[in-house]
């Protein structure tokens, strides 16, 4: 996921669906960068947008404020551990992400989405309730909380920023991450809501393929919008 993908990409967005990039492990500044070319590319077009599915080497982000009072290792300590710290432009508190976590960053035009945050976000965390459902578990919303839960465990966390009426940064879902990780930061800032994965609540494994497919049928249904999945060579 490179700039100079982004010709390609914004060829395949002049249609009535909504494409779909997916990347395996891409750095966290790539894909940041790589959105911010995609809004200019959104507005400048009135385009409707992009949904883009990938994963992150092991990065701990900070919200919008910089806040590392939730930051529960050194920083020298996270750099032996390979763990990137890095604030981000996001909403939210600190959060990490890593290999087994899906990332799925919608960049959409809210012009065309009703130009509301809160029934976008709402509509986010449906698309993730209902992808779990066929593996058995009943995610909900925990109020004044952003992101899914299961009891009292936080599975798939939310933060966005939003310029010129178009979406950055999105929502992440553990699947299979190494849950250790989790250890160096309060996630969130919720002390009583530890973070968890499918797999350690299936007690089996379960892979991002497994889930990718029911993310995107989802925001189809929530969204009512079809789909294309775009390949770069």
């Amino acid at each position: 996921m490179k700039i100079n993908d982004l010709n390609t990409v914004i060829e395949k967005m002049d249609s009535q669906s909504i494409p779909v990039l997916e990347s395996g492990i891409v750095p966290y500044h790539d894909a940041f960068d790589f959105q911010l070319a995609l809004i200019e590319q959104i507005y400048k077009k009135d385009l409707k947008g992009i949904i883009l599915l990938l994963q992150h080497p092991p990065i701990i982000t900070t919200g919008s404020n910089g806040n590392t009072k939730n930051l529960l290792t050194s920083v020298s300590n996270l750099k032996k551990l390979g763990i990137e710290l890095t604030g981000s432009s996001r909403g939210g508190d600190i959060t990490l992400h890593g290999p087994g976590q899906i990332i799925c960053y919608p960049v959409f035009n809210l012009k065309f989405f009703g130009k509301d945050l809160n029934l976008f976000v709402h509509n986010l965390e449906q698309v993730i309730i209902n992808t779990i459902i066929p593996f058995g578990l009943n995610g909900r919303r925990v109020r004044k909380h952003r992101g899914i839960f299961i009891e009292d465990k936080k599975l798939a966390s939310i933060g966005l920023k939003v310029r010129k009426w178009i979406s950055m940064h999105g929502f992440s879902l553990n699947v299979n991450i190494d849950l250790s990780y989790f250890k160096h930061i309060v996630a969130c800032g919720l002390k009583d809501y530890p973070q968890t994965s499918l797999s350690s609540l299936l007690k089996r494994d379960i892979t991002i393929n497994d889930v990718k497919e029911h993310i995107l049928k989802n925001f189809e249904t929530v969204f009512n919008i079809s789909t294309e999945k775009i390949h770069l060579e």
